[in-house]
């Protein structure tokens, strides 16, 4: 990937967007503005849109169909019925999930070969039951756009994952990519229906479609995703096909319904549920992952109300994932801790500069460290003199992926989303384990 989008991914990827729990989380808008969409990311002072006025009315997650407009809705009503879906690893619907998918996403700037420093081989696949390539970036041809997932790579990771016994992704798009969607479904779709069954034919188990943001209506771009696929459900029906979603801002709730509808051509739908939190007006300092809401307005933001939402809108639990981040977020003085005042403060740094072994490098210290049990969520109280001038970061650790895990199987969902496994590499390990404390984390508390 050229350095143009390695940045602009690693900026904007932490931007992601049961009916009983739905009146205790409703809360009344604080906001009539919803032009706020953006997360923090490296070097920001809030995320786009987060000096708005309606800052506090975000969609935080930005990443659904209908990322950047007022909400999703339904867009046909000819969805059909299952035509081979099948949920990986989950139960049926309704039951409790076996054992749930585990999916790291793997960019391919990390190949040393890119300029990275964690190669294929240093994947410890104990803790993973897929892989995602991330990304193929498509073109309005229905191709392939420049700093696509490169083929050596791939090549590389598929035959690794198959012969680990684990099943190989390829992802596309991306953030930002919802122009080059629209482009590709509304002025090629036959071509890019092919250019993805390629992927499959070259040994991909399945396609990862990562639509985040557009110029279009959601209507209009949820209308283009199910003729996608749709088509690509035709093409290939045994390929494993996955859905990236936003998570659910509670001041400013989305239409779901469409994702309802969709479930039953897709074998997961995955809640992008990292970088929940920002320094926008109207907010206070909140989790980058909370797995519970507060119930505070000023902190909107909350796995567990999240899923309910999704559940509520018709998706089978056994289809549906959240996300953990291998990253957090660094605000600045005065907040030292989470539901504070920002009285000025930014997040000045996420997604990419703040990973898990610059987070323990740099900036972690016993004394320092708090684990909020309500939100399960540790986070940092500095005093500032570090790299990023961080008073409170907020990140994962593997306490909080067990309380993850646990909760994931307590409510019978499908599986987890890491993104990405790079940011959780720890080059001087003296094992594949011990270089990769995080995945390790997920093999004891969603694998076993």
């Amino acid at each position: 990937m050229s350095p143009d989008c390695h940045a602009a991914f690693l900026e904007t990827r932490s931007a992601r967007r049961a009916a009983a729990l739905l009146a205790c989380l409703a809360l009344a808008a604080c906001s009539s503005s919803s032009g706020a969409g953006g997360q923090a990311g490296d070097g920001g002072d809030g995320g786009s849109g987060g000096d708005d006025a309606g800052a506090l009315d975000a969609s935080g997650g930005g990443s659904d169909a209908g990322a950047g407009h007022d909400g999703a809705s339904g867009t046909d009503a000819s969805l059909g019925g299952d035509t081979g879906a099948h949920a990986e690893g989950g139960a049926g619907e309704g039951g409790p999930a076996a054992t749930p998918w585990v999916m790291g996403y793997y960019p391919s700037w990390h190949d040393p070969a890119n300029g990275g420093d964690y190669a294929v081989s240093s994947i410890d696949w104990d803790g993973l039951t897929h892989v995602a390539a991330a990304f193929y970036l498509p073109d309005a041809s229905g191709g392939w756009a420049s700093g696509t997932f490169d083929t050596a790579t791939a090549t590389a990771l598929v035959a690794a994952a198959h012969a680990h016994g684990k099943k190989a992704i390829a992802s596309i798009g991306g953030a930002g990519s919802g122009p080059a969607f629209e482009g590709a479904t509304q002025n090629a779709m036959s071509t890019f229906v092919s250019s993805l069954e390629a992927l499959v034919a070259m040994g991909y188990d399945g396609l990862d479609l990562d639509w985040e943001g557009g110029s279009l209506t959601a209507a209009q771009d949820q209308a283009l995703q199910t003729s996608l696929i749709q088509a690509l459900r035709q093409q290939s029906p045994g390929a494993i096909l996955a859905l990236t979603a936003g998570f659910e801002n509670e001041n400013s709730l989305d239409d779901l319904s469409w994702y309802g509808a969709i479930a039953a051509q897709l074998d997961q739908i995955n809640l992008m549920t990292y970088g929940m939190a920002g320094a926008w007006q109207g907010w206070e300092s909140w989790h980058a992952s909370p797995l519970h809401w507060n119930q505070v307005s000023s902190t909107p933001t909350g796995i567990d109300a999240s899923v309910a939402h999704y559940l509520a809108a018709g998706v089978p639990g056994s289809k549906l994932g959240i996300g953990i981040g291998f990253y957090g977020l660094c605000y600045t003085a005065p907040v030292t801790a989470p539901v504070q005042a920002l009285s000025g403060s930014t997040v000045s740094a996420s997604d990419g500069t703040m990973s898990y072994p610059n987070i323990l490098a740099s900036y972690y210290a016993p004394g320092a460290y708090h684990y909020d049990s309500a939100a399960e969520a540790p986070y940092l109280t500095l005093s500032g003199s570090n790299p990023q001038q961080c008073t409170y970061v907020t990140y994962e650790d593997p306490a909080s992926i067990a309380a993850k895990g646990a909760w994931l199987k307590a409510q019978g969902l499908g599986g987890v989303i890491l993104w990405e496994i790079g940011e959780g590499f720890v080059s001087g390990g003296a094992t594949l384990a011990a270089q990769n404390p995080l995945l390790e984390a997920t093999r004891s508390a969603f694998l076993q």
